[in-house]
C-alpha cells in the first residue's frame, strides 16, 4: 500500500494539510478501537498518563501509551514516521506525543479554531511568535467521521507565518488541559475552510502552524480519534532537555 504520493507531499507543502485516505487496514482499526475503548471505559491509570477532559469539556487521554502498550508501538506509529519522512527533510521524525481525543454521540462541545503552535507556552504563545514548523500531527479516524460527527477542518496558509493571538476558551489557565481558541477568527475565510471526511483508518496530517477545527458531534455515532505527533529531532531533544 502506498502511504502517501508525490501529489499529497506538494499539496501538504502547497496548504499545511493533507488527507490520507487509508493510513491503515481494517484489522489494525479494530485493534485499536479495543485498546481505545478500554482506556476511555475504564480509565488510564498509568504512571505519565493524564487522563482529564480538554478546556473541561472533552474527554482526552494524553499519553496513552503509558497506560496501554499497544499505544507504544503500533501500525499507525510506524506508517506516520514513513509518512513524516515524506513530508519533512527529517532523518528520523522523532515521536514526540499523543493524545486519544473522544467526542461521544450528541458531544455539543466545538473545538475551535487554533493553531497547535499557541499551546507552546502557558497559557499562550505570545501573538506574532514565527510558527515552528517543527511537528507533524496525525490525526487518525477509528471511526467513519464526517461534518455531523467532528471531522478536522482547515484553513490555507494567511500572509504572515506567525502565531495569531490566542486565548483561553475554556478550562484553567494554567493546567496542561487547557482550551485555546482564536481570540477573533474573523481571519477564517469561510469560502477558503476545507471539512476533510474520512473513513475509518484514513488520516489527516497537518503542520503545526496550520489553523484547524473540529465541530462538535451532532450524530448518533462515536467519534474516536487517536492523534499522534512527530517532530523534528532536534526540537524534541531540546523539549525533553528543558523538562528533564
Amino acid at each position: 500500500m502506498e502511504l502517501i504520493t508525490a501529489e499529497q507531499v506538494a499539496e501538504f507543502r502547497r496548504t499545511g494539510f493533507v488527507r490520507l485516505e487509508q493510513l491503515v487496514d481494517a484489522e489494525a482499526v479494530a485493534e485499536l478501537r479495543v485498546a481505545y475503548d478500554a482506556l476511555i471505559e475504564q480509565g488510564a491509570t498509568g504512571a505519565g498518563t493524564r487522563d482529564s477532559r480538554l478546556g473541561g469539556l472533552t474527554r482526552q487521554i494524553v499519553h496513552p501509551e503509558k497506560s496501554h502498550a499497544l499505544f507504544e508501538d503500533n501500525v499507525a506509529l510506524r506508517a506516520g514516521r514513513e509518512v513524516a519522512r515524506a513530508l519533512r527533510d527529517w532523518d528520523e521524525p522523532a515521536y514526540f506525543y499523543s493524545q486519544l481525543l473522544f467526542k461521544p454521540p450528541g458531544h455539543p462541545h466545538a473545538t475551535p479554531w487554533h493553531q497547535d503552535d499557541a499551546y507552546g507556552a502557558i497559557p499562550f504563545a505570545a501573538a506574532g511568535t514565527p510558527l515552528s514548523h517543527a511537528s507533524l500531527q496525525f490525526w487518525l479516524a477509528l471511526d467513519d467521521v464526517d461534518v455531523a460527527n467532528g471531522c478536522m477542518h482547515f484553513h490555507p496558509p494567511l500572509s504572515d507565518d506567525r502565531v495569531l493571538p490566542h486565548r483561553v476558551a475554556a478550562g484553567d489557565p494554567h493546567a496542561d488541559d487547557r482550551l485555546l481558541g482564536l481570540v477573533d477568527d474573523s481571519c477564517i475565510d469561510p469560502e477558503a475552510v476545507v471539512a476533510r471526511p474520512l473513513r475509518a483508518g484514513g488520516a489527516t496530517v497537518h503542520d503545526s502552524g496550520t489553523l484547524h477545527y473540529t465541530p462538535p458531534n451532532q450524530s448518533a455515532r462515536p467519534r474516536r480519534a487517536y492523534i499522534f505527533n512527530f517532530a523534528d529531532p532536534a526540537f524534541v531533544a531540546r523539549i525533553t532537555g528543558q523538562q528533564g
